[in-house]
């Protein structure tokens, strides 16, 4: 029954909580690296600007025309260099971000498998593959979603990213069999998870927009975001423990066709 594999997803999980620590040491890492990388770059953009005087005119106005014309001259001599540079840094950070999953997910994905986490090139070709494939989905559906079918691009984007989900799991679980033994039962259970965390985000998105669409000040902007901060790490923490009982019910599932 998808209750009882469930149930029993929840329980292995509780039992290696741990591993939730670990998912959230690489994004932390990722996200270190990214804003070092930006901030070199922002260092490197700008170390010219810091480097040009000009005079006070003395009217706030008049300085705000030189400012502008002077940042114009400076994008229009180095615009080729700054989109190289910015196109390196996401190239950079999503490089970064693809390693990073590989080499610390084995351990969550491997939960409850006889050995002790997949392997680094399975990881790493998976979720490549998933990323290339709904980037191109998305440009398409954007394509169609101006055409007018909206309702049509979300729906089959959303359908897209679910059946891509779904096998990614299997294949880091190494449990494909089961799209032939228990297809509805893991689409079910992986349906289940991913609903309850799109509802959880969504919820905490909203809240966050009425805060801010409600800002009166410097002082409620910070505690908006100190708020947005603390709805991130709570959303990512949620991931991870989802993702967790994700791997934990499918290993349980993929025992249970191997012992029968």
């Amino acid at each position: 029954m998808l209750a009882e594999a469930l149930r029993r997803g929840f329980a292995l999980a509780n039992r290696r909580v741990g591993l939730i620590f670990l998912d959230l040491l690489w994004k932390s890492i990722w996200v270190v690296c990214t804003i070092a990388s930006l901030f070199f770059a922002a260092s490197w953009v700008t170390y010219d600007l810091r480097a040009i005087e000009w005079n006070d005119t003395g009217s706030s106005g008049a300085n705000g025309l030189v400012a502008i014309a002077l940042l114009r001259e400076f994008w229009n001599a180095h615009r080729a260099e700054i989109l190289l540079l910015v196109s390196g840094v996401i190239a950079v950070s999503i490089l970064a971000w693809f390693i990073l999953e590989a080499s610390f997910r084995g351990r969550l994905v491997g939960v409850g498998m006889p050995a002790p986490k997949t392997s680094f090139h399975i990881l790493l070709l998976s979720n490549a593959a998933k990323s290339t494939v709904l980037l191109v989905a998305s440009l398409i559906f954007v394509g169609l979603a101006y055409a007018g079918a909206v309702t049509i691009a979300i729906v089959s984007f959303g359908a897209l990213a679910f059946l891509l989900s779904l096998v990614d799991t299997l294949i880091r679980a190494d449990a494909v069999d089961l799209l032939g033994t228990d297809l509805f039962r893991v689409a079910g259970l992986l349906g289940i998870l991913v609903s309850f965390e799109a509802m959880v985000t969504a919820s905490a998105l909203a809240l966050l927009v009425a805060g801010f669409a409600n800002v009166a000040g410097a002082a409620s902007a910070i505690a908006m975001l100190g708020a947005a901060i603390v709805a991130l790490l709570f959303l990512s923490v949620l991931h991870s423990y989802l993702l967790l009982v994700r791997f934990s019910a499918v290993a349980i599932m993929r025992r249970n066709v191997i012992e029968v």
